[in-house]
C-alpha cells in the first residue's frame, strides 16, 4: 500500500471516527504542492476541498514535464475531492512567493474547528529554490525560513486552536524552523511537527535552546534510502520508513509504504549511512565561507551544462564526470570541494539518477 491506497481504504471514515495519523500528514504534505493560486486566499477563506477542486479542474493545465511531487499532489487532490474523510476540510491562508532569491509556499488545512495542519511546500522547479536549499549549508536563516516563521505568527497568534505543522523536503525544514522561532503563544499551540525527508539544521541551531524546546514534538521521517533528509545536522532521532525505490527516487512520498493507518517502518540502508557519515565529514572540513564559494561556483557549473531544472533532470554518471572535468577550470579550493563531494556520492553505490 501507498498513500493513494490509504485514501481508498479510509475515504469513508471521518477524522472523528479515525483520528489524524502520520499518513494523513503525508496526504497534506503532498497537497501543498498543488497550485491554489486564485482558489484559496491568503486571508481566511474557508473553501472546502470539494469546492476548491471544482475550480481547480477548470483552470489546471498540466505541464508537459511536471515535477513528480506536483503530479502526485494533483492526483491526490482529485482522489480525495469527494471522500467523506477529506471533502469538507477547509483550505485557508494560501501563499506563494517565487523570486530570484527565494521560493516559498504554504497552505493551511482546517481538519475541524480546533485542529489545523499547516503544510509548507518543498522545493519546486524554480532554480532559486534549489540555490536557497544549498544556501542553508552556510547561512541561517534563508528567506524561506523567515517567511515560514512569519506565516505562523501572522495567521495563528490570535487563533484559539491546536496546530500540526509539517512538510516534505524543504517544507519539512521550514516546518521545523518556523516552529522553533515562532511567537511563544503560537509555539504553545503546536502539538506535532512533521519533517518528511526534510533537510536538517546547521550545528548552531541543532544545539540551540530553540530546538531543545520543541524536540519532543518533532517527528523526522526518512525513507530507508534517504539522501535529502540526511543533509546538514540532525539529532539522529529519526523514524525510518520503507520505500519501494532507492536513492533519490525514495524521496518521493508516493513510494513510501503504508500498512493500514501507519507508515511501514524499516532500517536505514548501508548506502544512506555511508552518505550521512561522508557528508557530515564534508561539512566539518569546510567552513561557511568555503561552502558559500562552493555553492556559487557549483551553480555556475550547472548553468554551463544547461541544467535548468534540477528536479526532473536525470544526471547520469557521464554528466557527473563532465562536471568534475569542468571543475578543473575552477580555483583549486572549489575543485577540491567538488571532487570530495562526488567521492561521498560515489561511495553510496546508488545506481540511478542523482540531482
Amino acid at each position: 500500500m501507498n498513500v493513494f491506497d490509504y485514501v481508498d481504504y479510509f475515504k469513508d471514515y471521518t477524522f472523528q471516527e479515525r483520528e489524524f495519523n502520520e499518513v494523513d500528514n503525508i496526504v497534506f504534505s503532498l497537497l501543498s504542492y498543488v497550485d491554489f493560486n486564485g482558489i484559496v486566499k491568503e486571508s481566511k477563506d474557508n473553501i472546502t476541498i470539494e469546492e476548491a477542486y471544482k475550480i481547480f479542474e477548470k483552470k489546471y493545465v498540466p505541464r508537459k514535464k511536471e515535477f513528480i511531487a506536483i503530479k502526485n499532489g494533483v492526483k491526490l487532490f482529485e482522489k480525495i475531492k469527494d471522500t467523506r474523510r477529506y471533502k469538507d476540510i477547509k483550505l485557508m491562508y494560501y501563499t506563494y512567493v517565487g523570486t530570484d532569491v527565494a521560493q516559498f509556499s504554504a497552505i493551511t488545512f482546517g481538519i475541524d474547528n480546533n485542529l489545523y495542519y499547516v503544510a509548507f511546500e518543498g522545493t519546486d522547479s524554480l532554480v532559486s529554490g534549489w540555490k536557497e536549499d544549498c544556501k542553508m549549508a552556510y547561512h541561517f536563516p534563508v528567506e524561506a525560513q523567515v517567511l515560514a516563521k512569519k506565516y505562523l505568527d501572522k495567521n495563528f497568534l490570535l487563533k484559539n486552536c491546536s496546530l500540526i505543522v509539517g512538510g516534505h523536503s524543504k517544507g519539512g525544514n521550514l516546518a521545523l524552523v518556523s516552529s522553533m522561532f515562532c511567537n511563544y503563544f503560537v509555539k504553545r499551540k503546536i502539538i506535532k511537527i512533521y519533517s518528511n525527508d526534510g533537510q536538517g539544521l546547521r550545528k548552531a541551531q541543532i544545539d540551540s535552546k530553540f530546538y531543545e524546546k520543541i524536540k519532543d514534538r518533532f517527528v523526522h521521517i526518512i525513507p530507508n534510502y534517504s539522501i535529502v533528509g540526511l543533509l546538514l545536522r540532525h539529532s539522529n532521532n529519526y523514524i525510518v520508513v520503507k520505500s519501494n525505490k532507492i536513492g533519490l527516487l525514495s524521496h518521493d512520498l508516493a513510494t513510501w509504504q503504508v500498512s493500514y493507518d501507519h507508515l511501514e517502518k524499516s532500517k536505514l540502508s548501508r548506502s544512506s549511512k555511508v552518505f550521512e557519515n561522508g557528508f557530515e565529514k564534508w561539512l566539518d572540513k569546510y567552513d561557511d565561507e568555503k561552502r558559500k564559494l562552493f555553492v556559487k561556483e557549483f551553480f555556475k557549473l550547472m548553468e554551463n551544462n544547461e541544467i535548468k531544472d534540477l528536479v526532473e533532470i536525470n544526471v547520469k554518471k557521464e554528466l557527473i564526470l563532465n562536471i568534475v572535468k569542468q571543475s578543473k577550470e575552477l580555483n583549486p579550493l572549489v575543485r577540491e570541494m567538488t571532487i570530495d563531494l562526488f567521492k561521498v556520492i560515489g561511495k553510496t553505490n546508488f545506481e540511478y539518477p542523482f540531482f
